[in-house]
């Protein structure tokens, strides 16, 4: 048997790049030729195996197809057309194309109904209207991280719709059949000290007859405290669980102070929190997760928000009971209204219950969750 290799491709580089032998076929009775195709990432040709090939690029996330980044992998990077829902860079829909008027824009955010393309209603003739075409079931496909070797719940349109177990990485992946349109997705867990993780929440359009690719999912951390009503100068433990191997930051007030950590490999994060650093008075705390290696990062949203009283008696409240009597009702509904949009201005607790700079529709499902009437 003898090798035959591409003109021009020294030997001596097989031992840096990947080849993939092609099937052996006969070409005389005893002997065989085999065709060995070498792909070489980084030369600037799109070789066998590689979706592009751009020295230099990072595989950012880009808002246009035209705008795409080839990854170290030679691989595109995600982008807004790509038909995968990048929810950690605020797409609302990915139907992957860079069109208005389709029902998803072409920065990737929802289109209300009546802008999709088609033009006027047929007229003429009586009645009848509307396709009997079946297009077939529309699904969901979720892919995300979580706490490694923890249950992860999930509820679709605040019902849940399953359970799936994170890897001994955190990662998962799920998928359900949803109904055509705006759907909201919500995802928690309890970590491995039984701490129950904020909800997260993301809304977006699910596409009717084709699968609605959802990715970037992270879960943000748990977080509890030694104690919550401490002397100045005490030292408080602040710890939980997140995704592995991510940096933790743990944001005192509205980020007046941030301390920070690296959590394990099983997502065990902690911080000894010196309070000297502290006024006298009462503070609010909350953790976020930063993954990855910059310019390339994943960033989780906030988590639960904890009250710490420095000096003072305090009462410890749920963050979604705005009013603070200790019930989450009607009150609580009409303070999160009045500042509906925004991002939760001076209340406190803030009425951006999730942390994610905007008070909407998220929050309010949290709030319904912890609904006491």
């Amino acid at each position: 048997m003898k090798l035959i290799f591409l003109a021009g491709i020294n030997l001596l580089l097989i031992a840096f790049a990947s080849f993939t032998p092609t099937e052996t076929e006969a070409v005389t009775e005893g002997s065989s030729t085999t065709t060995a195709i070498v792909s070489i990432c980084g030369n600037s040709l799109v070789d066998n195996n590689e979706e592009c090939d751009v020295p230099g690029e990072t595989g950012e996330y880009s808002t246009t197809i035209a705008g795409r980044q080839c990854t170290a992998n030679c691989q595109w990077g995600p982008y807004c057309g790509d038909g995968i829902l990048q929810v950690s860079q605020t797409e609302e829909c990915d139907d992957g194309n860079n069109d208005n008027g389709d029902f998803c824009s072409a920065i990737c955010k929802i289109e209300p109904a009546g802008s999709g393309g088609g033009g006027t209603s047929g007229g003429g003739g009586g009645g009848g209207g509307g396709s009997t075409k079946d297009f077939g079931e529309s699904e969901i496909s979720v892919k995300g991280t979580g706490y490694p070797n923890r249950t992860i719940n999930i509820l679709l349109d605040s019902e849940q719709v399953g359970t799936v177990k994170a890897n001994a990485e955190g990662k998962f992946d799920f998928a359900t059949e949803a109904s055509p349109g705006t759907a909201s997705l919500s995802f928690w867990a309890t970590d491995k000290f039984d701490t129950r993780s904020i909800t997260f929440n993301t809304t977006f359009d699910v596409t009717q007859g084709a699968i609605t690719n959802i990715t970037g999912i992270i879960l943000p951390p748990t977080i509890k405290l030694s104690n919550q009503n401490v002397n100045p100068g005490d030292i408080v433990t602040v710890s939980g669980q997140s995704v592995p191997n991510a940096v933790v930051e743990l944001h005192v007030n509205k980020s007046e102070l941030i301390e920070r950590a690296t959590s394990s490999s099983d997502g065990t994060w902690s911080i000894a929190l010196d309070t000297k650093k502290l006024k006298v008075a009462e503070h609010t705390l909350k953790a976020r997760s930063i993954s990855g290696t910059p310019p390339i990062t994943s960033q989780s949203s906030f988590s639960t928000a904890l009250q710490l009283f420095v000096g003072v008696n305090g009462k410890v409240t749920t963050s979604s009971d705005l009013n603070r009597d200790a019930k989450v009702n009607l009150t609580d509904f009409s303070i999160l209204i009045f500042w509906w949009g925004s991002n939760g201005g001076n209340s406190n607790p803030s009425a951006d219950i999730n942390g994610n700079g905007k008070v909407g529709i998220e929050d309010f499902s949290i709030l319904l969750f912890n609904w006491t009437g």
